[in-house]
């Protein structure tokens, strides 16, 4: 639909801009909220009358007259509402217009993007709410990709953080184990999991502890062993646990940057040096900052501060650096090295300062996306407001993006599936809050292994004659389908209450319903012979349709037209829950569709053609969709 309202507008501009002051841009369409105002609606009346200082409906009704028989027979053109063009579209030249350009691809772009998420601390286990993060982030990117934007997908690991030291200070002086030791450690990221949760409490009760877990932290900053080489040793193999884990739901990365090549490439230098000559950053006059070099954040008139009194730098110091290095501010780049590869034999990069042989040309982007949650919003904008600062960006765009996300909590019934512990508080509550300390936390790894388990059952149940091997697979898929939806069919800024009976449900707003849409949609068409499938080189007029079908028909028709502006309007508002939207509203429509007018067993030949290019055009968008969510489709359900 993009391109044919792209069409119209061009159309109209040419014919219009002999009389009316008309500039590009000015033409912009939407689907009426009613269908029977028409197909599309445009307010350019509105926006002339302004401009010409006459009413809108008098300029409407001279736009009517001029563009009729213009658009005649694309499309009817009437006036509604006292100024609201609308076109109503006819319909055998928008099917002939879908089919048509049922394998084109929104043009490529030459403006670089960059999206980091996932970034989760290599200092345990991943839990649920990296799920979500990585779900939406990975999302993210194969929407930017399939608008053909050139992208990279960046995972920001935080080696040198003070949840690493935590479990570095845990092995070495709570449980005092020896590097030897902790090498042989068989599952890092498991065992980690328990430890951090037993630092956490014994600080907790013993807050004078934290002096020589700090000292732990130094220690890693200043290099100095062991603690140095085992936070190098840990980081690195809960790293490895990290990414198997999230490609086992399908998701990718094509670089790790590692905090520790930052300080120790000293990029934040050279970002302090640029913030410094452009005024930026500066010595702070309050007493209780002194020596603490900061930056103004506007928005809350506060100084933040970025170089700590004794010289080190704070977190967001190092996420200026790495920033900075992202969109370009300066020439010096990491050294680059294989970290490790995927089953097909992509390989996944790591910066490394120790030297790497990996030539790549990472960056710079012309937009960047980082995916991080809600409660990191102050940082991430007051990095918005210092790009803004060295380069204000033109006029509606956002050159960083901070993409936000809410929490993952647990429903009380999936707490105690889980067999984890539930006060009787907790047993009233919608949900529960997700926490280590209290002992109400889910692995991301168990999480996947229980969505696939109880999958199993219900494929067991329904595909008996299928081999093992087959059922495991289909299991596998509707998992991480389920999984994948639920992740990030709600706004993205609204908490979600994670649930094993709802995500997993074969019905209503689901992956799994939506997979079995598919799955039944293929299962249609296979049965179709060889010269039926060829049907969309058939021009048949829809006018055979009877008015209650056509009414059906069309209606679907009008939303695969809209799915790459349904893509594009999640972008811009952030929420990728209208993509799920878009595909679960589709499959209802499909479904109803089919239920009530049969395609196999059709007598009429132009009617049975006319639902097998239906049926067709709703696989192909629907695929798509799917696709570009991380939904698998498996073979049978």
């Amino acid at each position: 639909m993009k391109e044919l309202t792209r069409e119209y507008a061009a159309r109209m501009r040419e014919y219009l801009q002999s009389e009316f002051p008309i500039n590009a841009g000015d033409i912009q369409f939407s689907i009426p909220p009613n269908r029977r105002y028409g197909d599309l609606s445009t307010t350019l009346p509105f926006l002339l009358a302004k401009r010409m200082k006459q009413k809108p409906i008098e300029i409407g009704k001279r736009l009517v007259s001029l563009l009729s028989a213009k658009f005649l027979p694309m499309a009817e053109v009437s006036l509604a509402g006292g100024g609201f063009l609308n076109f109503t579209l006819d319909r055998h030249c928008f099917l002939r217009y879908l089919i048509d350009s049922v394998d084109c691809r929104p043009a490529a772009r030459n403006q670089r993007i960059v999206v980091e998420h996932t970034s989760i601390n290599p200092n345990k286990a991943a839990h649920i709410g990296h799920l979500r993060n990585a779900c939406l982030g990975d999302t993210l990117a194969r929407s930017l990709e399939y608008l053909g934007y050139p992208l990279e997908v960046q995972n920001y690991i935080d080696d040198t953080g003070i949840q690493v030291a935590d479990v570095v200070w845990g092995l070495l002086h709570m449980i005092k184990m020896s590097l030897e030791e902790i090498r042989r450690i068989k599952d890092p990221a498991a065992m980690l999991w328990d430890v951090y949760a037993r630092v956490n409490r014994h600080l907790a009760a013993d807050p004078e502890s934290e002096k020589a877990r700090n000292r732990v932290h130094q220690a890693i900053e200043e290099r100095r062993d062991p603690e140095y080489g085992v936070a190098d040793w840990i980081s690195s193999r809960v790293l490895e646990d990290h990414i198997r884990v999230m490609a086992s739901i399908g998701i990718r990365y094509n670089l790790l940057v590692r905090e520790r090549d930052i300080m120790e490439l000293d990029f934040f230098t050279r970002a302090a040096r640029i913030l410094t000559e452009q005024g930026i950053l500066y010595e702070s006059e309050d007493p209780e900052k002194q020596g603490c070099r900061v930056i103004r954040y506007r928005h809350e008139d506060l100084e933040k501060v970025v170089i700590r009194s004794n010289g080190t730098a704070t977190y967001i110091a190092k996420d200026l650096a790495y920033t900075f290095w992202k969109v370009g501010r300066f020439k010096e780049d990491f050294p680059f090295r294989e970290f490790s590869r995927y089953a097909d034999g992509q390989v996944i990069l790591t910066t490394d300062f120790r030297g790497g042989s990996e030539k790549r040309d990472f960056g710079p982007a012309h937009r960047v996306f980082n995916v991080i949650d809600v409660r990191q919003s102050y940082l991430q904008n007051i990095i918005a407001q210092v790009l803004e600062d060295l380069e204000p960006a033109p006029s509606g765009e956002r050159p960083f993006v901070h993409f936000s996300y809410e929490m993952v909590a647990l429903t009380p019934r999936c707490v105690r599936e889980l067999d984890l512990p539930l006060s009787p508080e907790d047993e009233k509550k919608p949900w529960v809050e997700v926490s280590g300390r209290k002992g109400i936390a889910v692995k991301a790894a168990d999480l996947i292994q229980q969505l696939t388990a109880r999958s199993r059952v219900e494929v067991d149940k329904r595909n008996p004659d299928l081999s093992e091997s087959a059922r495991d697979a289909i299991a596998v898929q509707i998992a991480v389908g389920a999984l994948r939806y639920f992740m990030i069919k709600f706004n993205a800024r609204a908490v979600i209450a994670f649930d094993f009976k709802d995500a997993l449900a074969f019905e209503g707003d689901t992956g799994p319903y939506l997979q079995y849409t598919l799955v039944r949609l293929n299962s249609i068409l296979r049965k179709l012979d060889e010269g039926e499938q060829a049907v969309m080189d058939v021009d048949i007029d829809p006018a055979c349709l009877d008015s209650r079908e056509a009414a059906d028909f069309f209606e679907i028709l009008l939303q695969l037209s809209d799915g790459d502006n349904r893509i594009e309007t999640a972008l811009e508002n952030q929420d990728l829950s209208g993509i799920a939207n878009h595909a679960f509203t589709l499959c209802q429509a499909f479904n109803r569709y089919y239920h009530g007018y049969p395609v196999i067993n059709e007598p009429d030949r132009s009617l049975r053609f006319l639902r097998i290019q239906l049926l067709l055009l709703v696989r192909e968008r629907l695929g798509r969709l799917l696709a570009i969510m991380g939904i698998p489709v498996p073979e049978r359900m």
